[in-house]
């Protein structure tokens, strides 16, 4: 794999960030709104479903400042691993056309979902501002948090990335994968502790909770921004060395079947 390439193809791949921004939201009412508007609408009805319903703990962090951040991390998740696993299927067109790297396209959703994250980002820090200075309900751990936070994200994107480019590769060829992996989306998003704390996951089952490289991101950021808990250090580096080895395997894979994937198109 040349990673020089997809450097000198650098600003092809801006211009592939700068489409996916403007396509998502034209010919919308609001447009960018939607950016702030979904992930206040999931928490809203989190809040209500979860928390006034079935009344899910939240160890102790108010419900709303709870949901928001696991919602923002899971949807930039699922955002990225959505658009790159149609990479072959949504860009024949283009693949069949002229040759680039075939990387800068999943690449390029990733940044665009990453800028889209850092905008969703700007609104929890002021929901989080808003409660640190008017209701003194979180503790905050100011260093871990400037330290942690970019690591954070990077796991979160690579994980969206890794996995999308190995299922990239199977839904070329098997369309009705299609159908089991978004219903397989659905279950593991409850399968991260968006709406529930770890607290509240059987003692035996814990274990494999935390296997879940998803659970520690969102866990060590309740952590360093809320409760000002001591970081699982361990499971976060499970989540990195796992993260790491996956987005490893999924290029590798991306790059020798692309010719083959192709032809099969």
């Amino acid at each position: 794999m040349n990673l020089s390439e997809l450097w000198h193809y650098k600003d092809l791949l801006l211009r592939f960030v700068r489409r996916d921004l403007i396509a998502n939201y034209q010919q919308t009412i609001l447009g960018p709104i939607w950016i702030f508007l979904q992930p206040l609408l999931t928490t809203f009805v989190y809040y209500l479903v979860f928390g006034k319903i079935a009344k899910v703990k939240t160890d102790g962090i108010s419900p709303l400042l709870f949901y928001l951040p696991g919602v923002i991390i899971w949807t930039f998740f699922s955002e990225c691993l959505n658009g790159t696993m149609y990479t072959f299927l949504s860009n024949t067109h283009i693949f069949n056309k002229v040759y680039f790297p075939r990387l800068i396209v999943p690449l390029s959703i990733v940044v665009s979902q990453s800028v889209r994250f850092g905008i969703q980002l700007l609104l929890f820090f002021a929901v989080f501002v808003f409660h640190l200075f008017a209701y003194h309900d979180v503790n905050p751990s100011i260093l871990p948090m400037l330290l942690l936070l970019p690591l954070l994200v990077c796991v979160t994107a690579a994980f969206g990335l890794g996995s999308g480019l190995l299922i990239s590769v199977f839904t070329a060829r098997y369309r009705d994968l299609d159908y089991a992996l978004q219903f397989l989306l659905r279950l593991f998003m409850y399968a991260a502790p968006i709406v529930y704390p770890v607290s509240m996951v059987p003692e035996k089952y814990r274990f494999l909770c935390w296997l879940n490289p998803l659970t520690p991101v969102i866990e060590t950021f309740r952590s360093v921004f809320f409760t000002g808990k001591p970081v699982e250090v361990q499971y976060l580096l499970i989540s990195v060395a796992s993260v790491s080895l996956l987005l490893l395997a999924g290029m590798v894979l991306f790059k020798k079947r692309e010719v083959q994937v192709m032809d099969i198109i």
